[in-house]
């Protein structure tokens, strides 16, 4: 795609520095290079060079790079200007810059937002240009990268290829009748349904095990009334933010607290009691819990410790259990509060697959093993293969999972290829969407105006 404006902006930040930059793409980045340098450097070759104004006296001197295309970062000429980090003398080159013709300021991200249009760069690479410059965790410097090197495209490209090549065979179907086809159609397709399936759940667990979520880590507290969730918020977030009282219900609504716990930035969100109750408001609050949950990336469900065992073992059976049937796969830490009202120690056990750890809420005992437990949680996906997913990508890909049941349900009960067929094309569009592949121009406008000029 070839634009015909040519843009300018620093790259580097701005205020006074050692060095600043400023980059030049488009169709007139040959014009601005003669007019500022006298000529064009040599390509990939960094040239020590003066920088002139209009009146051909030196402004500024320093290193010049010039990326012919299509062989740059946004696919177009590319001219880079590495001078003095004078904001006075990178104010006077903008504005020399700006004199030539046809030249502009960038908007924030259009740099970027050149190389993906011009096929440089996937939408995913995009937005992993701006999650590694935004990064506040080595886990998430590493998974940004990592995404910006093509990991995360990978496993969705890979889906798109196969979902790609089960609609040719659909679509090329319904110009046949079924008598000119020799062969058991509706093996084929069960077949490909279910090599869909595998890879759809592929790369559910590969996100669960291996992604860095760029928005800080949500943590959804469960449990009871009077099991002492809101006191656990309270406790997490060092304030009095929740509301505690011995009345069952006294929390009804979702409370959220930002809090840092040992270098992980987390969203802690209290929920109301899970019981049956007749009380409209309380429904809505517990509805808006189970559904606020599905969109989480831990939860504690605190249980009262001072209650039976048996009592306890069936509370954490039902909720397991519920929480399966949703086939989210939410990391889940049992929190064993009130211990200080009992002799046992405040210690952390696994039983199964899941851990339980006893904590007192009231006077904090506890609470470094559980912080302890949360932070290496996360360390334990700082592995190879790491890369930055952002919920946005996450929701499409359970929006193009759920699109998938859909079609497969609405297959074997009706046989209907057309319907099929439509359904394969919205799953595309939603998948499609991630890399950008597919994808409205709100959506590219939204996404890159969150980047910073230079970008």
């Amino acid at each position: 795609m070839i634009r015909n404006d040519t843009i300018v902006a620093p790259v580097t930040y701005p205020g006074k520095s050692s060095v600043g930059i400023l980059r030049v793409s488009g169709i007139n980045a040959k014009e601005v290079a003669i007019k500022i340098l006298g000529k064009i450097p040599k390509p990939r070759f960094a040239t020590y060079t003066k920088f002139l104004n209009k009146n051909n006296k030196v402004l500024d001197q320093g290193i010049s790079l010039w990326f012919p295309a299509p062989f740059s970062f946004t696919g177009e000429d590319v001219l880079e200007l590495q001078g003095h980090g004078s904001p006075l003398l990178m104010d006077l080159l903008i504005k020399r810059i700006l004199s030539i013709k046809h030249t502009r300021l960038a908007k924030p991200g259009e740099f970027c937002e050149r190389a993906f249009l011009n096929g440089k760069i996937d939408l995913v690479q995009a937005e992993a240009i701006d999650d590694l410059i935004n990064s506040e965790t080595e886990s998430m410097a590493k998974g940004a990268l990592s995404s910006l090197e093509g990991s995360f495209s990978y496993y969705i490209t890979n889906l798109v290829e196969r979902l790609n090549k089960f609609r040719i065979n659909i679509e090329s179907s319904i110009d046949f009748s079924e008598e000119e086809i020799d062969f058991n159609f509706d093996d084929i397709i069960l077949q490909h349904l279910k090599e869909l399936d595998n890879q759809f759940l592929q790369i559910k667990k590969v996100i669960i095990n291996k992604s860095v979520i760029r928005e800080a880590k949500k943590i959804i507290i469960f449990g009871p009334p009077n099991a002492g969730k809101s006191s656990l918020l309270n406790v997490l977030s060092s304030r009095n933010r929740a509301i505690v009282t011995n009345i069952p219900g006294t929390t009804r609504d979702l409370l959220y607290e930002h809090v840092n716990i040992n270098g992980f930035l987390c969203e802690i969100i209290d929920t109301a009691g899970l019981h049956n109750t007749k009380n409209e408001v309380e429904k809505i609050g517990i509805n808006r819990a189970w559904d606020t949950l599905k969109t989480c990336d831990h939860v504690l469900f605190v249980i009262d410790k001072t209650i039976d065992i048996e009592i306890q073992k069936k509370i954490s059976h039902d909720f397991i259990k519920k929480i399966n049937s949703y086939n989210c796969c939410i990391q889940t830490t049992f929190v064993l509060n009130k211990n200080d009202l009992l002799k046992d120690e405040f210690d952390i056990k696994k039983i199964g697959d899941y851990y339980f750890i006893s904590i007192s809420a009231i006077t904090g005992q506890g609470l470094d093993i559980l912080k302890k437990h949360l932070v290496k949680v996360e360390k334990n996906k700082e592995k190879e293969g790491l890369f930055v997913a952002r919920r946005r990508h996450l929701h499409q890909i359970e929006l193009s999972y759920v699109e998938f049941l859909k079609a497969k349900k609405t297959w074997l009960n009706y046989k209907n290829i057309e319907l099929l067929a439509e359904s394969l094309r919205l799953i595309n569009q939603l998948l499609g969407e991630i890399t950008g592949s597919f994808s409205s121009n709100d959506l590219l406008s939204r996404i890159f105006s969150t980047f910073c000029i230079g970008k």
